[in-house]
């Protein structure tokens, strides 16, 4: 008898390469997300590390490391998360939708919203050996999608005004990662590279048709294109208090990184009378963005194969931003994550039992204030992990609400909610073939 894979790992090749083709730098750089004017800070929202299983715990991840807990945002969780004869894959997607609100000055309340959707997460992890695995991946980091405007009366010789702002694009990471250890002690690394195109524009408008031949608008835009190379360091600790019980304590830290961007600006006048167009000076000014350093903690208890539950805390030092040489009036932020997770048993009698099931919340600071106060998000989230039959594959389903800001404090509320789907799948691939 002879034991075959070859059609499975054909399957899984086909999906991978697709997988890598939907994930061009265009599109995952670029995906135009949820319109939030809360992505206008720096070079976009930051976009933290969470695939569908994570996202359904709450966001936790630094201070897991159970059989496929492995995640970037701790490489040394990879050495715990993968064993030594199987590859693991992890392939997700995402559909997002938001409501805004502000308060205007007469009382009435003003709403928009937004949908966005597309591939999250490309994770690849294989063993080296018994101590050593190493992961390669590819992810969104920052995403920018806002748009604002604001009225004014300039005076009798011009009327009103309309002034706009908008912005769209973001960054992108390929990540190669590494995985150590021996007994109770993981360490990590990785190599990132981060890629991606920012463009921003403000519009003028003039509203007041009396003004004949200079009515019209006037426009300036700016795109810049990074790229960089940064990297995370991690360790994870996995003490058995008693048999079948771990507790986990883990650390991760990411270095400070420089982006090196190429900007190019273009400013145009439209007027009744005419379009004039003009290219700025400094078409394409090369320049740098300074992105903060991150450092992250998290521990975990868990019951072998049975739940395991965890908190992340993270800070990120986003004093340190620089953008062509220019700072900000940054504020350092801070992160805290919690989740649970009861574990799928495919061999309980219980159908039911059968599933994995997740629980989370989450809350954070921004880095900048809007209406002369403080920014501050928060939510919840559940998951379920689906066992696809005749295979070690979960389907996950994970559901993310949250809010961002407060209308009582004069800022713009947004409501947002998020669903995730993605096949995580175990394949043996290092196995000999037997024959009989």
């Amino acid at each position: 008898m002879v034991h075959k894979n070859g059609s499975r790992k054909s399957l899984w090749g086909l999906m991978l390469g697709l997988a890598f083709l939907s994930l061009l730098p265009e599109k995952i750089a670029a995906q135009g997300g949820l319109l939030s004017p809360y992505s206008a800070f720096g070079v976009g929202s930051m976009q933290p590390y969470m695939n569908v299983r994570n996202m359904g715990m709450g966001g936790i991840a630094v201070g897991l490391s159970g059989k496929g807990d492995m995640n970037p945002l701790n490489p040394a969780t990879y050495r715990t998360g993968v064993d030594t004869l199987s590859v693991r894959f992890d392939i997700g997607f995402n559909l997002g939708m938001n409501s805004l609100r502000e308060r205007r000055a007469d009382g009435s309340i003003v709403r928009n919203q937004s949908t966005s959707g597309g591939l999250s997460n490309l994770e690849f992890y294989f063993p080296v050996c018994k101590w050593y695995k190493m992961a390669i991946y590819l992810m969104p980091a920052t995403d920018m999608h806002y748009r604002t405007s604001s009225f004014s009366d300039a005076g009798p010789y011009i009327g009103m005004t309309q002034l706009t702002h908008e912005g769209s694009g973001g960054i992108a990471k390929a990540g190669w990662g590494h995985s150590l250890g021996w007994g109770p002690v993981s360490v990590g690394a990785n190599l990132v590279y981060e890629f991606g195109t920012v463009t921003e524009s403000s519009v003028l408008s003039f509203l007041d048709d009396t003004l004949a031949a200079y009515a019209g608008q006037s426009e300036y835009y700016t795109t810049t294109k990074v790229n960089g190379f940064a990297a995370d360091l991690g360790v994870t600790y996995r003490a058995e208090l008693k048999r079948g019980h771990f507790l986990t304590v883990g650390g991760a830290y990411t270095f400070q990184s420089k982006l090196y961007g190429k900007r190019t600006t273009m400013g145009q006048g439209v007027f009744s009378s005419g379009t004039d167009t003009a290219f700025m000076p400094e078409a394409a000014r090369k320049g740098t963005i300074i992105y903060p350093s991150t450092v992250r903690a998290g521990f975990s208890f868990e019951r072998d194969g049975q739940y395991v539950i965890g908190a992340d805390f993270s800070y990120s030092f986003w004093e340190q931003y620089k953008e062509y040489g220019k700072t900000f009036d940054y504020k350092n932020t801070y992160a805290v994550n919690v989740g649970a997770e009861l574990k799928n048993n495919p061999q309980a009698v219980s159908t039911a039992r059968h599933f994995a099931y997740r629980i989370g919340a989450f809350y954070q600071t921004y880095c900048a204030t809007y209406g002369g106060n403080n920014l501050i998000s928060f939510g919840v989230s559940l998951g379920v992990g689906i066992p696809v039959r005749k295979s070690r594959s979960l389907i996950n389903i994970g559901l993310q609400y949250g809010r961002i800001g407060f209308m009582g404090k004069g800022q713009i509320e947004e409501d947002y909610f998020r669903i995730g789907v993605s096949l995580s799948s175990m394949e043996t691939w290092f196995v000999k073939p037997k024959y009989d």
